[in-house]
């Protein structure tokens, strides 16, 4: 009963031309990296969580924050939702496709584009997971000590606030990420904040 509820609403919602019209557009942009496939899209409709799996119209793999924001582009002048996804690791149900869409799963984004050791600092794409981040810094002596008890990736944990049995001492996903680049609903991407905690003036930076 639940499960039929859930897909009255999400077909309610729908508009098909607009769909079909964003994934045509996708797919002649992204390729094979644009899926339509039943088993694909229903293994990004479900997360950890208990609620049943609502799949997305399709599912696009970014590559780059530039590749993430011409998805979002294109679905905005569509007006199709989007849905971002990690590792479907998440128990808050927020990968669930109630108004259908297309899915923007940024598992290959996983560099780790640099590790400052002595600024207890690093600078990585949405897709790379703790244990990815921690194994990389095995050799230096420091590790991340966010720890949702899953691999999530930083991306969704810093979208959902993780936090862990280090909480209590190291904080949580809020105290640990200085500084972000986000992709805007309309596309346009942002940066928020800097690496520094502070300016010169001796105020937070923000």
């Amino acid at each position: 009963m639940a499960l039929a509820a859930v897909e009255a609403v999400a077909e309610t919602r729908r508009n098909p031309k607009a769909v079909e019209a964003a994934i045509g557009a996708l797919a002649a942009r992204f390729g094979n990296r644009l899926v339509t496939s039943q088993a694909v899209r229903e293994q990004h409709g479900k997360d950890a969580s208990y609620h049943p799996c609502v799949p997305p119209d399709a599912v696009a793999f970014a590559q780059s924050i530039e590749e993430v924001s011409e998805i979002v582009k294109l679905c905005a002048r569509h007006k199709v939702p989007i849905i971002p996804f990690g590792t479907g690791t998440g128990v808050e149900g927020n990968v669930v496709a109630l108004r259908g869409g297309v899915c923007i799963d940024i598992s290959r984004m996983n560099r780790i584009l640099q590790v400052s050791a002595g600024d207890l600092d690093a600078t990585v794409e949405a897709g790379v997971t703790h244990e990815q981040l921690n194994e990389h810094l095995r050799d230096s002596g420091l590790f991340f000590s966010v720890d949702p008890g899953a691999n999530a990736t930083l991306g969704g944990m810093a979208a959902t606030r993780a936090s862990g049995t280090n909480s209590v001492r190291y904080g949580t996903m809020r105290e640990n990420v200085l500084a972000l680049k986000v992709v805007l609903p309309d596309g346009r991407v942002i940066r928020t904040a800097r690496r520094a905690r502070k300016s010169r003036d001796g105020v937070a930076a923000s």
